[in-house]
């Protein structure tokens, strides 16, 4: 009997550690290599495990450092978005871990109710609880990408301080009193103020989720404010193109009627205009063709070669700020990369086609210096820091096309191989 139930004993904990390891996931990058997340696994196998009696910190008091130092060894983020997860999830464990080990315990038959080696019948409850505990975090957790500001951050750490307190201070009560023998019936406020910090990480998870919506939001807000700042520049350019080609006639009135010795530098001076000089016909979309106009002139005033070849339909349907910033956006960024490059290597190639349901846009040029990596469970990117000195007003290029494509729920992917970066993105087309 005993042997089965220590068989089940070992089965709970390492079953409770691998459903407390995923569900951590959903809030904090677990480090993809072996090594990390064994260790991460023995730390969360160690937080299920952890057998709190009230009126004996050691336990507690030695497993709470050490699971924290195994989340900042083997978890991603910043540092107080490692502390923050860690202490949160120590406390919610170890909270019920005292309520398993003093309460639950105390409502087994007497025969059951056996210390030895570490094991309690009662850890068997270890694996509803992380059932549980799995299932409302993937319930009520942000996207898997969603990101908080350090500030953000320091105040949920300073929320999640609370519910740790009181598991802390319930725990030693007896202890610092200097109480040696603990009645636990008699003191059932300890199990209310233990099932209060259980209940607290329900709150901090729904903080958390609130937090990075809201932060999501105004990511989309800044965006869209400079994806139309950006549309109505590129607006404004087209149109004095199209006015200026309006004006042609004007400007032959005013060539005839001017002194000889001026006609050729006036004629010199319209000829270098790129108004009559480009094309801008690329395709039937008016926006595309006023982005792929003003960048066109740009890449020939730098001297970039450009490969261009769209296949689109008049009508899209997204919004008008949203596409000029995905292609706007992308020729600057392939812009600022060949300007690295001696006028040799200088090349652009853009390629842009819809049909079959979907709109696909790519864009590559050479990048000697570019890595990049990609986390293909998620889709998501480490993007390039911006090489610009004004890193504050600078760097929202690939983020702005990321969250375009996220918001039409569409896929993008960034690669180098053989020193060119290539950027791949497509949308789903509406029926």
């Amino acid at each position: 009997m005993i042997t089965a139930l220590k068989f089940l004993h070992a089965a709970a904990i390492l079953s409770s550690a691998w459903l407390l390891m995923h569900t951590m996931s959903y809030l904090i990058k677990i480090s993809p290599k072996k090594p990390g997340r064994l260790l991460m696994f023995g730390g969360c196998g160690l937080l299920c495990s952890m057998i709190i009696f009230i009126g004996d910190p050691i336990n507690i008091l030695s497993t709470t450092p050490v699971f924290l130092i195994v989340v900042l060894l083997t978890c991603e983020g910043s540092f107080w978005k490692r502390v923050t997860i860690g202490l949160m999830f120590s406390s919610t464990i170890l909270s019920f871990n005292a309520l398993r080990d003093n309460y639950i315990h105390d409502l087994l038959p007497q025969t059951l109710c056996q210390v030895e080696h570490g094991f309690t019948v009662s850890c068997l409850f270890s694996l509803p609880f992380a059932i549980i505990l799995y299932l409302c975090t993937r319930k009520l957790a942000p996207e898997r990408d969603y990101t908080l500001s350090d500030s953000m951050w320091r105040l949920l750490f300073l929320l999640t301080i609370t519910p740790l307190g009181i598991v802390l201070n319930v725990v030693s009560l007896f202890q610092l009193s200097g109480q040696k023998s603990i009645n636990i019936q008699s003191h059932r406020e300890y199990a209310v103020l233990l099932l209060i910090a259980l209940l607290a990480f329900i709150s901090l998870l729904w903080c958390v989720t609130v937090l990075a919506r809201q932060q999501e939001l105004e990511q989309q807000s800044l965006f869209a404010e400079i994806n139309r700042k950006y549309y109505e520049a590129m607006e404004q350019q087209h149109f004095e193109i199209r006015r200026l080609k309006h004006d042609l006639a004007n400007h032959i009135q005013v060539l005839s009627s001017l002194p000889e010795d001026k006609q050729r530098s006036y004629a010199q001076e319209l000829a270098g205009n790129t108004a009559f000089t480009q094309s801008f016909s690329y395709c039937e979309d008016p926006t595309v063709n006023a982005v792929l106009t003003v960048k066109r002139s740009i890449m020939e005033r730098c001297h970039i070669c450009s490969k261009i070849d769209i296949e689109i339909p008049a009508q899209l349907p997204y919004h008008k700020t949203d596409l000029c910033a995905l292609y706007a956006n992308a020729l600057d960024n392939a812009i600022d990369a060949c300007m690295k490059l001696e006028e040799a290597r200088r090349e652009i190639s853009l390629k842009s086609k819809a049909g079959k349901g979907v709109f696909c846009l790519e864009i590559s040029n050479p990048a000697p210096d570019a890595v990049t990596t990609s986390d293909k469970s998620s889709g998501s990117f480490l993007l390039f820091p911006t090489s610009k000195p004004d890193k504050t007003n600078h760097g929202f290029g690939l983020k702005s096309i990321q969250e375009i494509v996220k918001r039409y729920h569409g896929h993008m992917e960034i690669k180098t191989e053989n020193q060119v970066f290539d950027l791949f993105l497509y949308l789903p087309l509406a029926e």
